[in-house]
């Protein structure tokens, strides 16, 4: 069986040092890919995998990266993370495919959790339990 792995699609390095601070115990591999085919490339390799994604520098690129995963690795869970709340943002990486979209104000912190979460229970769909009651920061309701 891989030991599974974490790939952090980023540009500042922040989610792969808050993971690589909190998220010791925990046993995976943690890979940071720069170009969306390198990203593909590790995926391909099979065994547990999420991807967390960071957007905001380069919205097109980013997103079709998500669209594409969702479409080439269905079994892989994203995790859209940005900066600034957005909530259209935040729709729109729900409709392609998101496993969890975390925007400010739900606290980065919690990634560890989620993402071990989610490496445990690959079929869980998405998470909804991260809510934030703030308006226009829900996450939607889906019917899974």
């Amino acid at each position: 069986m891989r030991i599974p792995q974490i790939l952090i699609f980023e540009r500042d390095g922040r989610i792969a040092e808050l993971l690589r601070r909190e998220g010791k115990p925990r046993q995976w591999s943690l890979r940071e890919p720069r170009r969306p085919e390198a990203c593909l490339r590790l995926l391909e390799r099979g065994g547990p995998s999420v991807v967390v994604l960071k957007v905001g520098t380069d919205l097109v690129q980013e997103l079709t990266l998500l669209e594409r995963i969702g479409w080439l690795f269905p079994d892989t869970a994203t995790v859209v993370v940005a900066d600034a709340a957005n909530p259209v943002l935040a729709d729109l990486a729900w409709d392609l495919g998101a496993t969890l979209v975390l925007f400010p104000p739900q606290p980065r912190q919690a990634l560890p959790e989620i993402l071990g979460r989610l490496l445990e229970s690959p079929d869980a769909g998405p998470l909804e339990s991260e809510q934030d009651e703030s308006p226009g920061n829900q996450l939607p309701e889906h019917d899974g």
